[in-house]
């Protein structure tokens, strides 16, 4: 059996296996078929590798030396599926990016300065900046601290991430469809009006009424729920043809890409990890991200800075749903199935010609284990 060096990572609330880039194959194709093994896929349950059996656990981060000169380090993300024998490199995660920037200054890739150190990730997949400020001393970074994430256990130490120079990742346009809002003509619903935002990543909102949803259900209720999975997903195809990569998505039986946030104004509903209320006086918005074949129990980070600038672009399906007095405010909380998750988000410029100055949120993250994984010669 081959033996591979891995670091297991949680960043925020996502969780991945890290590697090398120089212990891995360039080559994509054969890069994916290495993860699915690392990995166990395709299986449900994952077992006989280190997924999660979630996708927010069965998630892969190839680090290596800046490729960049505007970058200290890179990050190539890998979304492994679970029961399908698939990984999409076209997204980012935004969470992973918190553990990438604490891997980075553990393995010596970025060098450590007590207090804040800043870690400029050139993120492989998007070749897009985000920076993140950890909290270091000793030279390590931080572990413990009082920011509480919603879907994950405990408190830790803040690590700063600004999505702010990532607008058009997938598109190369923060409004790929040239407005705020537009309406388009979906087989099986009719006219309907979405925003589509690309900022960390290609994100369609729109409202929970257009696709007969309240807003607030549960995972559960959605991904069992065939019919209104064919709604978001006929959205989705139509917004990936509009703008070009219909192959790509007509090819994936889970695509990644694009997310679909389904909105709705704030209700109380039941945290999907600790089943205590999550109450209506606690969020500006709701929110429920659809992606690679299923709702995610929390929210992504990448998805969260795309919604703060969306709840800043005048006249997206997100904007027009708040209540007036939170466009005042510099934070949006929105509420997704495990709790609340903040942003902070600020543009400038012509409403025609927006530009992101902030995407800002705060995550926790930290070394899990190390180790090495053995793989069957025959699955690599």
């Amino acid at each position: 059996m081959r033996q591979l060096d891995f670091v297991l990572m949680r960043g925020g609330t996502s969780k991945g296996v890290f590697l090398r880039a120089a212990d891995v194959p360039q080559d994509r194709e054969a890069l994916a078929n290495l993860l699915l093994a690392v990995m166990g896929s395709p299986d449900r349950r994952q077992i006989d590798g280190l997924g999660g059996a979630d996708k927010l656990t069965s998630m892969a981060a190839i680090m290596g030396p800046p490729t960049r000169k505007d970058s200290d380090v890179s990050y190539l993300f890998g979304q492994v599926g679970i029961t399908v024998p698939q990984v999409e490199f076209n997204v980012n995660c935004g969470n992973l990016t918190a553990a990438a920037a604490v891997y980075a200054i553990e393995e010596g890739l970025v060098a450590a300065r007590d207090g804040t150190t800043r870690v400029r990730i050139h993120n492989v997949n998007t070749d897009k900046i985000i920076t993140a400020d950890v909290p270091v001393a000793n030279g390590r970074p931080l572990v413990a601290g009082d920011l509480a994430i919603d879907g994950v256990p405990g408190t830790g130490a803040p690590i700063a991430l600004n999505f702010g120079d990532a607008a058009g990742a997938i598109t190369g346009h923060l409004l790929p469809l040239g407005a705020p809002q537009s309406v388009l003509a979906v087989p099986g619903l009719g006219d309907v009006p979405i925003s589509v935002v690309d900022c960390a990543n290609l994100v369609i909102f729109i409202a929970a009424e257009t696709l007969g949803m309240r807003g607030a259900e549960a995972p559960a209720e959605v991904d069992g729920n065939p019919d209104l999975i064919g709604k978001i997903n006929a959205v989705r195809r139509a917004v990936a043809h509009r703008l070009g990569f219909g192959d790509y998505f007509d090819s994936r039986p889970a695509a990644a890409t694009p997310f679909c946030v389904i909105v709705s104004p704030p209700s109380e509903y039941a945290s999907f990890g600790t089943g205590q209320p999550v109450p209506a006086g606690s969020m500006d918005i709701v929110c429920r991200q659809f992606a690679a074949g299923s709702v995610s129990r929390a929210y992504a980070a990448t998805v969260t800075a795309c919604t703060g600038v969306a709840a800043r672009l005048e006249g997206t399906v997100l904007h027009n749903m708040l209540a007036a007095d939170v466009h005042g405010r510099p934070r949006l909380r929105i509420g997704h199935p495990s709790g609340i998750i903040e942003v902070e988000s600020s543009i400038s410029g012509r409403i025609d010609n927006p530009r992101v100055d902030k995407a800002l949120i705060l995550r926790t993250a930290r070394r899990l284990a190390e180790g090495r994984t053995f793989l069957l010669n025959s699955d690599i």
